[in-house]
């Protein structure tokens, strides 16, 4: 009779040559490939397979020149088998196409591979960066397809990736492998630089802030699928970076980990950047040389609501722009999400003493029929060209539907809460209904007639000139 410690032996015996085998012939790509951050001469490749291998990504000049290999990265199950490799040594403004090789073997894609590098930093010409936030409910997201016939040179996520609402990784993972493996987007991250923030629904609970629990496995889980420029932050955690593209600076900022809770009282001690977040922005800002710099935040700046930063945050967002006055900062270009629509706020000069702060939002984009019928949100995206070649130089910002076609915002009136509660208490409107709202945002589902005599535009125009700093009178 065999004994138990030989048959133990050759089970595991088995096993350890199963998954030799498995990791030699068996392995595939499971989802991906999405190209990452992207420099002049560099370019990040994520993907995910399905089992522990070698990663390497070979790449190409589409018109000719030398095959650039990538480093090998291991692929591990803690990590779900995700990851990605970075390809170093390209030419500036060079279309590549590229292989992904696991364990040495190239892998079939139905999906067209091959990225454009960005044009050299600092230098003049245009970029097209798409944007837009919040992905919920099933189907097939064709609003990719609309976006990818723009022909964008990026795209910025900017939270409510996912709707998963929880910190358990095994659902965030479940919920963004979901979404990878949408066609759409895959055909379209197999081509374009994807670069992404969380916010509350993709972070933790709805409304969540630094107090969630495990907030630290969906910082992992965060990082195990997008592939951003490293984060900044030095001495604690969290997902804040910049890339740059051209003369255009993109701050992607952290709102969710070091956030206050939102109901604490506004003051000194109220944040939503966080200490070490905060400093390494106003520093940033006030050494950036570009023309345009863009603040990206998962939460509205200047559109109202208990989210956004003009009103529970309002101390902490006066901070940050009497820094920008002191110093003197011109070319910004606020960067929204959160709300699911198209809109355009604006702060106004004369509300801190500099020039007008637009903020541009757009989303969501995707969703239910259901939502769409129970709220008023419509699928769609915004596109900014920038263009730097002209005096001044220009960013010009299109709203768009999940078919491509120039789609209505609305232009939000910049608030205190106290005249946003006179808005409310106004008198109704030739419907007669009075406007109502549950938490201070302007929107359709909560805004009745208020939300209908906004002014209405598809986009605008803002130059240089725009946002220069006012010349000091005599």
């Amino acid at each position: 009779m065999i004994g138990k410690s030989l048959l133990s032996a050759m089970a595991g015996s088995v096993a350890i040559q199963a998954m030799s085998l498995l990791s030699v012939y068996g392995l595939e790509l499971t989802h991906g490939p999405m190209i990452g951050h992207t420099t002049s001469t560099t370019s990040r490749v994520w993907v995910r397979a399905d089992g522990p291998c070698q990663l390497q990504v070979r790449a190409v000049p589409k018109a000719e020149g030398k095959a650039i290999l990538t480093q090998k990265l291991s692929l591990i199950k803690p990590d779900n088998f995700c990851g990605s490799v970075c390809l170093r040594g390209l030419w500036p403004s060079t279309t590549y196409r590229y292989q992904i090789l696991l364990n040495g073997k190239e892998q079939p894609s139905s999906a067209v591979q091959e990225f454009t590098t960005f044009p050299v930093e600092k230098r003049s010409g245009i970029v097209r960066v798409g944007f837009g936030h919040s992905l919920i409910g099933p189907g097939r997201q064709t609003t990719w397809r609309s976006i990818a016939e723009k022909k964008p040179d990026l795209f910025i996520l900017m939270g409510d990736n996912i709707y998963s609402n929880t910190t358990e990784a095994a659902k965030q993972r479940r919920m963004y492998l979901q979404f990878r493996a949408d066609p759409h987007f895959r055909a379209f991250a197999a081509t374009t630089p994807i670069y992404a923030i969380w916010d509350d629904h993709d972070y933790g609970a709805n409304n969540s802030d630094r107090t969630q629990r495990g907030k630290d496995r969906s910082l992992k889980t965060f990082n195990e699928i997008w592939a951003n420029p490293p984060s900044q932050a030095d001495q604690g955690k969290g997902i804040w970076t910049r890339f740059t593209v051209g003369k255009a600076e993109f701050f992607l900022l952290d709102v969710r980990y070091y956030r206050s809770p939102n109901a604490d009282p506004d003051g000194a001690g109220k944040t939503i950047l966080g200490l070490e977040q905060r400093a390494w922005l106003l520093d940033q800002l006030a050494q950036c040389p570009a023309t345009f710099k863009f603040l990206v935040s998962g939460s509205s700046w200047n559109c109202g609501g208990a989210e956004s930063w003009n009103h529970p945050f309002a101390h902490e967002y006066d901070s940050i722009l009497a820094h920008i006055a002191r110093k003197r900062i011109g070319g910004i270009i606020l960067l929204g999400g959160d709300q699911h629509f198209h809109k355009i706020g604006v702060r106004p000069a004369e509300s801190w003493g500099g020039y007008d702060l637009h903020e541009w939002m757009a989303g969501q984009l995707w969703n239910t029929e259901e939502i769409q019928k129970r709220t008023g949100t419509l699928r769609g995206f915004g596109l900014i060209t920038i263009d730097t070649r002209v005096s001044p130089a220009t960013s010009r910002l299109e709203f768009f539907d999940e078919h491509g076609k120039p789609r209505l915002g609305r232009r939000i009136p910049y608030t205190t809460i106290g005249a946003l509660r006179a808005l409310w208490d106004s008198p109704p409107g030739a419907t007669g209904e009075t406007p109502r709202s549950s938490d201070g945002e302007l929107r359709p589902a909560t805004s009745g007639p208020l939300w209908e005599a906004l002014p209405a535009t598809t986009g605008e125009t803002l130059t240089e000139e725009n946002l220069e700093w006012p010349v000091s009178k005599p």
